[in-house]
């Protein structure tokens, strides 16, 4: 009987050894996966700081540095941590010029405190975390205001050019930025200057000044849609793009009316909650106004003044104002005589460069592309501003 009470008690000091081990390792166990947790909060947080940064990719990569390990978030209990950041660009989502996600991974290593004693004597854990930026998950309300006067159609000498190269790279710019946008989330119109005749009309060259003397001709030609896309390619067969793609170049400037039909446009139709955005494009000077305004109008008597005034009243409602001059030069604001049709400069005096200037909501927001080249990169820069900080975290094998 003694020798068996014997046995027992090896046997319960056996069981109690692997209990103890197998709670020790436990508690391993559970310091591994919380120090995996600091772990991927670190990279979450790395990855959406880089991603605020898009499309700058050396800026996002030194943020996502920043944030990240050995940064303002380094996690706690682990060894030998080790970070990786790159950029990528995910085709599901609109833009990536030239990426438009940060992708973060660490490595470290956690010593243990009784697995050691099985041959066990560090953990190595993981994480890693991709956001993207712009995501297309701020709803925006955006009108395009093009100038498609005659000089849209003239070389930088002021020569004819049967191309209309101008006017072909306003197009490409504004296809360029609806490529950023999301249509479930992003309604955009166009309006331009100077207006139709109609909307019949819309695809025909407008004449030098007759259709602004008319109060009804149409500034606003495509009112805020969403099928401007499907899927991720631009939809050739919609109002917006057809629309785009079919404007013709002629007759001579005045910015104010559009800037207001425009605004009008995102008061009528635009969404509650939703940003508003006015895309401004000249290429000149106003140089006329309506010859329906008294002969005191500031449309017609200071048109670039009064272009100023009416961006600034879009701003003063809630929109925000972009304006691009294109090789604009230097030319000189002028002003209309109602009774006699001559031009004389505007008083103040103002020039295209200051008008456009003017007309941003801030300084910031003017662009200015001081000579016949492409405008993609122009256009592609105010997408990633407008939708700067809409980040987020995305699946790892997002494509």
């Amino acid at each position: 009987m003694g020798s068996e009470d014997g046995q027992a008690l090896i046997i319960i000091v056996l069981f109690l050894i692997v209990l103890l081990g197998f709670c020790a390792l436990c508690l391993d166990v559970g310091h591994a996966y919380l120090a995996q947790r600091r772990l991927q909060s670190s990279v979450d947080a790395a990855a959406l700081a880089g991603a605020q940064e898009l499309p700058d990719v050396a800026g996002a990569t030194t943020w996502a540095n920043n944030y990240g390990s050995g940064g303002n978030n380094n996690p706690d209990g682990l060894d030998s941590v080790t970070m990786t950041v790159s950029t990528r660009c995910i085709a599901s989502i609109p833009g990536c010029s030239p990426a438009n996600a940060v992708v973060v991974k660490e490595t470290g290593v956690i010593k243990t405190s009784f697995a050691k004693l099985f041959g066990v004597p560090n953990f190595t854990v993981h994480a890693s975390a991709t956001a993207c930026s712009p995501c297309g998950e701020k709803p925006l309300d955006v009108m395009l205001v093009l100038d498609r006067t005659g000089s849209m159609c003239t070389d930088s000498a002021g020569n004819p050019d049967p191309a209309c190269n101008d006017m072909e790279n306003a197009r490409n710019g504004m296809k360029t930025f609806l490529s950023f946008m999301n249509p479930t989330l992003d309604h955009v119109g166009l309006a331009v200057l100077p207006p139709a005749t109609s909307l019949a009309t819309k695809c025909s060259k407008p004449p030098n000044t007759a259709s602004y003397d008319d109060p009804a001709a149409p500034y606003l030609l495509v009112p805020l849609s969403s099928d401007y896309k499907t899927g991720n390619s631009l939809n050739p067969a919609s109002n917006l793009v057809s629309t785009i793609d079919c404007v013709k170049a002629n007759g001579n400037t005045a910015y104010a009316n559009a800037i207001d039909a425009a605004q009008a446009e995102i008061v009528k139709d635009g969404r509650p909650g939703t940003q508003k955005v006015i895309v401004f494009l000249s290429d000149g000077a106003a140089n006329t106004g309506p010859l329906y305004y008294p002969a005191s109008s500031p449309y017609l008597l200071t048109p670039c003044h009064q272009g100023i005034t009416s961006a600034q009243t879009a701003t003063a409602a809630g929109s925000t104002v972009y304006s691009i001059g294109y090789d604009v030069g230097h030319d000189i604001c002028k002003g209309e005589n109602k009774a006699t049709q001559a031009r004389s400069n505007e008083s103040p005096a103002i020039t295209a460069l200051q008008a456009l200037q003017g007309i941003a909501s801030t300084s910031s927001q003017f662009y200015n592309q001081p000579d016949a080249a492409q405008l993609n990169t122009i256009f592609a820069e105010i997408a990633n501003d407008i939708l700067h900080g809409a980040s987020r975290l995305v699946d790892d094998n997002a494509s």
